[in-house]
């Protein structure tokens, strides 16, 4: 059995910086380089601590209890079924290995939940929670998971690359033609120590980034705001109002875009005859709305069950933090213009 005199030994430093590193010692200060170099000495000699030398060949019954923690109210979650649908697929995949949702943590509007991992084997932590928020004990006692975000370089991440899927529905404007496109979206925002940090959306820094390269970028059709459909309904109608309607729209979610679609069918502007839609997300509705969304998939149920399974790796023994980038795929549907639909699955980048 590896023991961490034998990694100190190998790695050429002592058995507390051994031991302090496979512990994700926050208050440590270390080099990146001697830290990876630890880390990657315990993975090939199979190192495993107390913990999870218990749970070495108890894979298929693990007993074992986690914890959620979720960014968002289940208001918002059922207004925007993205985390939603990423919590079914960690509900799913647990039922199937025997293990326990024990404690579930959510954010009632601005107050934050008082988070104890006590008597937790592991932690999958869904949207965009700094690792600051967590209890500090966390980092040595208690693996963790997150979803579309990357809380930090010790934790195991799932994602998908949002950048990578806004380019690839604009470019499918783009390729139809549409020069003149606006975008409609909200702001993003992290959840800190400090309070709540405003980002701007990366859906809307591609979007920028490729209206501005071809020289077809205007402020005047940029309409942001928060989330929902209730505000792509409200952005849609300001677009509108003001006038000079672009040809098309890149909509940064589904819920968005429905309601996008509804404020145009009241103003009796047809799609996509009038103006081109295309999306983000691919949640069930987007198929049955008229007329039925090109939006890009985005395998959310899929990002759930891969953090589940990576928390089990986790469980049995790894040591080296993975970060996992889930594909995406365009849908080709109706209200850009397409005749049928169509999956095109986008590149990694």
């Amino acid at each position: 059995m590896t023991t961490i005199k034998e990694i100190a030994r190998i790695a050429e430093v002592s058995s507390s910086t051994v031991s302090r590193v496979l512990r994700k010692d926050v208050s440590f200060s270390i080099q990146e380089e001697t830290r990876r170099k630890i880390i990657e000495v315990a993975r090939t000699l199979n190192y495993r601590t107390k913990q999870n030398r218990k749970l070495v060949g108890a894979e298929q019954s693990m007993d074992s209890r986690i914890g959620l923690v979720i960014w968002c109210s289940e208001q918002f979650e059922f207004s925007d079924p993205f985390y939603m649908t990423i919590r079914q697929g960690i509900e799913r995949e647990c039922a199937k290995r025997g293990i326990s949702i024990h404690r579930i943590f959510r954010w009632i509007e601005d107050e934050s939940p008082a988070l104890d991992f006590t008597g937790l084997n592991g932690v999958i932590v869904i949207g965009k929670v700094d690792s600051d928020m967590l209890p500090q004990p966390s980092y040595s006692e208690v693996p963790i998971v997150y979803i579309d975000h990357q809380g930090s370089d010790s934790y195991d991440s799932v994602q998908f690359n949002i950048a990578s899927a806004a380019k690839q529905a604009l470019a499918h404007l783009l390729q139809l033609g549409y020069r003149r496109i606006g975008y409609i979206g909200g702001t993003s925002y992290v959840r800190k120590q400090d309070g709540i940090h405003y980002i701007e959306d990366e859906r809307q820094t591609a979007y920028t980034l490729m209206m501005r390269e071809r020289g077809w970028f205007h402020e005047d059709s940029v309409f942001v705001g928060s989330w929902g459909a209730e505000e792509g309904y409200r952005l849609m109608k300001q677009a509108i109002q003001q006038g000079n309607l672009p040809e098309a729209f890149f909509i940064a979610s589904d819920p968005m875009a429905i309601g996008a679609l509804r404020a145009l069918d009241e103003s009796g502007i047809k799609v996509p005859e009038q103006v081109g839609i295309v999306s983000i997300d691919d949640i069930d509705l987007a198929q049955y709305v008229t007329p039925p969304l090109t939006t890009v998939k985005v395998y959310t149920e899929e990002m759930g069950v891969t953090a589940v399974k990576l928390l089990i790796d986790r469980l049995l023994g790894r040591v080296l933090p993975f970060e996992v980038t889930v594909p995406t795929a365009l849908i080709i549907r109706h209200s850009c213009g397409g005749s049928m639909q169509k999956e095109v699955v986008a590149p990694i980048s």
